[in-house]
This record gives C-alpha cells, structure tokens and sequence, in this order.
C-alpha cells in the first residue's frame, strides 16, 4: 500500500506544473506584486469602502473565472495557461489574485485620480494588454491556439467597461443603503 504522500502526489500532480520554470516565477512575482500594491491602497486609501472592495473582487471573481471556463475550455479553446491546457496550481493564482487584484487596483487608481472614463478606459485597456503581451512574450504564461493580442484588447475593453459600470452601479447603490441606515439613526 503506498504511503500517504505518494497518495497525495498521485492526486495533486494533473494541477502541478509539468516545470517550474519562467512562467510559474512570473505567476509568483505578479501575485505578490498586485496584492501588495492593494493591500498598500487599502491601509492608505479611503478612496473606497471595504464593501465595495469586497464586491470589486468578486464581480471580477466572477468574471475572469467564467471568461477563462468559455474561452480556454472546449469548445472554444482559444488559449492554455501556464504549462497545462487544463487547470493548474498557478490558474489559482492568476484567477484569484491577478486578475481581480489588479482590476480593484485599476479601479482604486480611477478613484483617486479622478480622472474621466475615457481616459481611464484607455489606459486600464492599454496597460491590461501591455501586461499580458509582456507575460506572453517574455514569460510564455499563455499559449494562443487561434486567439492574439488582438483579441485580448478587446476582451479587455470589455472587461474595463463592465468594471466602470459596476463601479458606478455599485457605489449608487452602496451610498443609498447607507443613507437610509443613517436616517434611521437620525
């Protein structure tokens, strides 16, 4: 009977990385990176109320979960991640941490900045595709089957604008419920 952690292994390694290599540390760096600079925005920024912290992460949860499953799964199978065309211990990671890390951040920066809509959306598109042609490129964290760069840019307008409206949606929301818990203390 093998031991236990010949068990664990045999059951853990269709998730592991065929290699740890350059795309694994990129994983490591960027999950790092992103959630530092929102931790950092969250001890020194009141620019957003941990509700709507909280329901930024999960909205793009959502999003960059669902959009993986559809476009890097079959049918579709636009893409692989990392080392595998199927799940991997480094997926977890990009999907959630990047990914909804970095959107809050963008998003936190839209706040504090106060800069208008279609500048933010140009650069958020900008740097999100930038950002990922560096990890295609220099890190081989994804491998296009039939999508491109090109492809992600609008993916990614997509992405900003879904996020600019729940943004906008979400704080109205969040200040009419906190209005009405104040006037109920009033």
């Amino acid at each position: 009977m093998k031991n236990f952690f010949e068990r664990a292994y045999e059951i853990a390694e269709p998730m592991l990385p065929k290699h740890f290599d350059e795309n694994e540390w990129f994983t490591i760096f960027i999950s790092i990176g992103t959630l530092s600079i929102s931790i950092y925005l969250l001890k020194t920024s009141t620019a957003l109320l941990h509700t709507e912290v909280i329901g930024i992460l999960l909205f793009n949860l959502l999003y960059t979960t669902v959009g993986d499953y559809f476009l890097a799964m079959p049918p579709y199978d636009f893409y692989d991640t990392v080392d595998r065309n199927s799940g991997e211990l480094m997926d977890i990671f990009l999907q959630n941490v990047v990914y909804p890390f970095t959107l809050l951040n963008f998003i936190y920066a839209y706040k504090i900045k106060k800069i208008n809509k279609f500048l933010f959306f140009t650069l958020a598109v900008t740097a999100l595709t930038l950002l990922e042609w560096i990890s295609v490129e220099f890190f081989h964290l994804y491998t296009f089957k039939t999508w491109t760069t090109w492809y992600s840019s609008l993916f990614y307008a997509g992405v900003v604008i879904a996020n600019i409206i729940f943004y906008h949606t979400f704080h109205r929301y969040v200040q009419r419920l906190r209005s009405k818990v104040q006037k109920n203390f009033d």
